[in-house]
């Protein structure tokens, strides 16, 4: 499923199921939907915090809706921050999926990601 969507261009609230872009936020949701992985439904309005960089409050819920995980595993999710943005991406197939503002789409397998703190949903 995730295969076909590597190269789509970040779009706030685009789904990549449409083929046209991804929202970072919506594609998690989805991998962890299709592999049957427990997470909270998605709140529209985590979409609009993102949009308007409330990134502090988003940082807030995603750590508590989540317990920390001594390393990578498989559908674990990561959030990342940079100064004017904020992402989440999700492990599938041994590589971190997740939507680079400028590239769009990217899978890398983890052992070449950055260190990143790696959670499940409670």
């Amino acid at each position: 499923m995730w295969h076909r969507w590597i190269g789509l261009p970040h779009e706030f609230r685009a789904d990549p199921h449409d083929g046209k872009g991804a929202d970072c936020l919506i594609m998690t949701w989805h991998v962890l939907d299709a592999a049957g992985v427990p997470h909270p439904a998605l709140n529209a309005e985590w979409l609009d915090m993102a949009e308007r960089g409330d990134y502090e409050s988003l940082a807030m819920l995603y750590r508590g809706l989540t317990m920390s995980l001594s390393a990578a595993e498989e559908y674990a999710v990561t959030m990342f921050r940079a100064s004017d943005h904020i992402g989440i991406g999700v492990v599938v197939d041994g590589g971190l999926l997740h939507v680079n503002r400028r590239k769009g789409v990217r899978w890398i397998p983890v052992e070449r990601c950055k260190k990143m703190e790696y959670r499940r949903f409670k």
